[in-house]
């Protein structure tokens, strides 16, 4: 991956310049959104993930979805989103058929986080919360000490949606 246009040249050039607005009123920079998508690589990596794994989420707009959205493109992850509209067994199907490594939740939506997660037995360590959700580690810890440098092995990542489809059942 270069870093010849896009996010990761802004961050480098001008990070005190705003990059978004979380729904909360916080503003974020570009370095801020730059040294937590680093951060997220590198914890992510360190429970194991690599390129080409997939991390699912069920969380509102806002800076955590972004920065895990930019983690996932740098580290050649497929990320997920689900619908928070969903009930527990429409997120556990996408999160088992996803193959995802990595599930993220917001403690909005912990009711039909848990029982997905619960219903196909997803590994406890691997479950995390923005907020608090029993069974879930602190999305926080993915990354508290880890360094916001850019992750070495770059690879472009991707999105990976699920529509409701003809047939009823996610796909």
């Amino acid at each position: 991956m270069t870093d010849t246009v896009g996010f990761w040249k802004l961050a480098e050039e001008d990070p005190g310049r705003l990059a978004l607005v979380d729904p909360s009123g916080a503003e974020v920079t570009y370095g801020e959104l730059d040294a937590a998508a680093n951060r997220l690589v590198h914890g992510l990596r360190a429970l194991g993930l690599t390129t080409g794994d997939g991390l699912a989420a069920v969380l509102p707009n806002g800076i955590e979805m972004v920065s895990l959205y930019f983690a996932a493109m740098q580290a050649g992850w497929y990320l997920t989103p689900i619908n928070h509209h969903l009930v527990g067994p429409e997120i556990a199907y996408i999160v088992q058929d996803s193959e995802a490594r990595a599930f993220v939740a917001h403690e909005r939506f912990a009711d039909v986080s848990l029982a997905a997660a619960d219903e196909i037995g997803f590994p406890k360590e691997a479950r995390f919360a923005v907020g608090d959700i029993t069974g879930f580690r602190s999305y926080d810890e993915l990354k508290d000490g880890h360094p916001a440098s850019a992750p070495p092995e770059r690879r472009t990542g991707g999105v990976m949606n699920y529509t409701s489809g003809t047939t009823g059942r996610p796909k």
